[in-house]
């Protein structure tokens, strides 16, 4: 398919999809109710009308910004056509070549807003999609293989908008997970969700299972701290403790225990094995022997 058609399409279908218009989420809501005192449509449309108002550009792109479930309805064009970066201002000059008015819904009863979107909020719009981002081939005959038909796409559009990097290892990694974890596990998302940070954070060679371990073991050494902490902070307030010279971190341990949950099922599916790690003996639990006088003593004591 020549260029030119192939980035024609690919805007006609984006278009396609604006014109059913934008249902604003919950936390988009949530926002734009903080920061502007629970505005109604005509408010709205005054602040995004208003030049001179500092907020108005960055209310335009958050209103704009393309949530998963649009992706997940693009996903199979760009997929089809695989556009490259150098198609990104084609494409751009399609969506522009007409005016492009979008309705956004919000949940309550305020109705809704319709706008004109301009380039440049079209442009920043277009750069969120990740159009020049593609699976391999390998990998995506992995997912349509797991068997959930229904989230094919929704896959796909979680690795597209991680900053995930392919390599034969991590390629490798994430094809034995859709092919081991199960058909409709309830943690798929969760899983996929750590995984694609956590192949982020390692280098493109790295043995991926003592990876996952490390991660494990760090959260847990976390938890130890966290817990020695709370016993601490029984004790003494965290003005008393800095004073002291402590360094006072909060660890979210229900956190660090769903990660530790995680890598297991990880680790399980995709290597078969996990491994588990002792908790240390508290220091309440712990005796200090420091001569022969202290064994004598202990000695008489249990005697």
């Amino acid at each position: 398919m020549e260029p030119q058609n192939k980035c024609e399409l690919i805007a006609d279908e984006i278009k396609k999809i604006l014109s059913k218009g934008i249902d604003l989420s919950d936390d988009v809501v949530h926002y734009i109710d903080s920061t502007f005192s629970n505005p109604t449509v005509k408010e709205l449309e005054s602040i995004l009308a208003d030049d001179a108002n500092c907020e108005k550009d960055s209310l335009m792109e958050l209103l704009f910004f393309p949530g998963e479930s649009m992706q997940v309805q693009l996903e199979e064009t760009l997929e089809r056509y695989r556009p490259e970066n150098e198609d990104g201002k084609k494409i751009l000059a399609y969506l522009c070549r007409d005016s492009l008015p979008v309705t956004f819904r919000l949940e309550d009863d305020r109705g809704a807003l319709k706008l004109q979107i301009p380039e440049d909020v079209i442009r920043q719009f277009l750069l969120r999609l990740n159009i020049s981002k593609h699976l391999e081939a390998n990998l995506i005959e992995s997912i349509c293989n797991y068997g959930d038909e229904q989230n094919i796409n929704r896959f796909k559009v979680k690795i597209r908008n991680s900053r995930f990097s392919p390599s034969d290892s991590k390629t490798g990694f994430l094809c034995r997970f859709f092919e081991k974890i199960g058909s409709r596990s309830s943690d798929i998302y969760e899983c996929l969700d750590f995984m694609l940070e956590f192949l982020d954070e390692i280098k493109k060679d790295t043995d991926i299972f003592p990876a996952l371990i490390a991660k494990k073991k760090f959260y847990f050494i976390s938890l130890q701290k966290a817990q020695k902490m709370d016993a601490r902070l029984e004790k003494y307030n965290i003005e008393t403790l800095m004073a002291q010279g402590e360094r006072v971190a909060l660890i979210d341990q229900a956190d660090a225990r769903r990660k530790m949950r995680i890598i297991d099922c990880i680790s399980r599916a995709v290597f078969g094995k996990t491994e588990f790690f002792e908790q240390p003996v508290s220091d309440a639990r712990q005796i200090e022997i420091g001569s022969p006088v202290d064994i004598k003593s202990i000695v008489k004591n249990f005697s």
